[in-house]
């Protein structure tokens, strides 16, 4: 019998004996083994597929203990169910139609609680310490009729067909180097199929495909379902670099294009 796991609540910040959190929830097709990459081996130039230098398997599917048991089970009730209606309808969709570069599609969802629920997998797939800095989404997502994310953050969506997933904390980018005008870009990504996400820190989408859903958290309550019509893009999720949507023959024509310049 595994021992208690004990730490930082990544939503309450209490420490406290943790609960294992599927992320995404286990009912919206989390509920399988993954194999989870060895990110250090492909960050030593090993080959750029995740496949070929092999790593663990989870059997419980991907999560980890982030949560306490409180914010476990209230943030489950409340909004869980949102979030696995919503990707089986886009699962649905997208096995019927596999190879368009976009969709323009309905959903039946209640708009608040999904965005709840996308919030929580984000303070998951952080570390415990974002939860101090982001006390403004804590309280967003700790009271079910608060509406409107925080002025800094906004969150970008797009379709994701495959069978690769990827989460990333805050991560930074910037763009333009040595030029007049550099953009400077601070994110955080969570990807697993049909649908993938960007969480932005004052500064727009880093790939202008991504499409702006900020907006179901202004318009509708907490007990509202509503009909949504969303147009996304359908994005590839190859390399374990956050919102790099090169396709595999992409990334290996780059690689090889790489060695050819040294």
């Amino acid at each position: 019998m595994r021992p208690p796991v004990f730490g930082d609540c990544h939503i309450c910040g209490a420490h406290t004996k943790l609960s294992f959190e599927h992320n995404p929830p286990e009912k919206a097709f989390n509920d399988n083994a993954i194999l989870l990459a060895d990110v250090q081996k492909l960050r030593s130039g090993c080959h750029p597929d995740l496949y070929e230098e092999g790593g663990r398997k989870n059997q419980r599917g991907l999560g980890k203990f982030t949560l306490c048991e409180s914010c476990n089970n209230k943030t489950g009730h409340w909004y869980g169910t949102a979030y696995v209606k919503f990707a089986k309808q886009g699962m649905g969709y997208l096995q019927a139609s596999r190879y368009a570069s976009s969709f323009l599609l309905s959903f039946r969802i209640h708009p608040l609680r999904l965005i709840k629920q996308i919030m929580c997998m984000f303070m998951s797939a952080n570390g415990p310490k974002f939860q101090g800095a982001q006390q403004d989404l804590v309280r967003f997502v700790l009271n079910p009729d608060i509406r409107h994310l925080p002025s800094h953050l906004r969150l970008f969506a797009f379709y994701s067909i495959g069978d690769r997933s990827r989460s990333s904390g805050v991560s930074g980018v910037l763009k333009g180097y040595g030029t007049e005008s550099p953009e400077n870009y601070v994110f955080s990504e969570f990807t697993f199929p049909p649908f993938g996400y960007v969480l932005t820190f004052n500064c727009p989408a880093p790939d202008s495909r991504l499409v702006d859903i900020s907006y179901l958290a202004d318009d509708f309550a907490y007990k509202e379902e509503r009909t949504i019509w969303l147009r996304l893009p359908v994005l590839p999720i190859f390399t374990f670099y956050p919102t790099d949507y090169r396709n595999r023959d992409q990334v290996l024509k780059d690689a090889e294009q790489n060695l050819a310049d040294l």
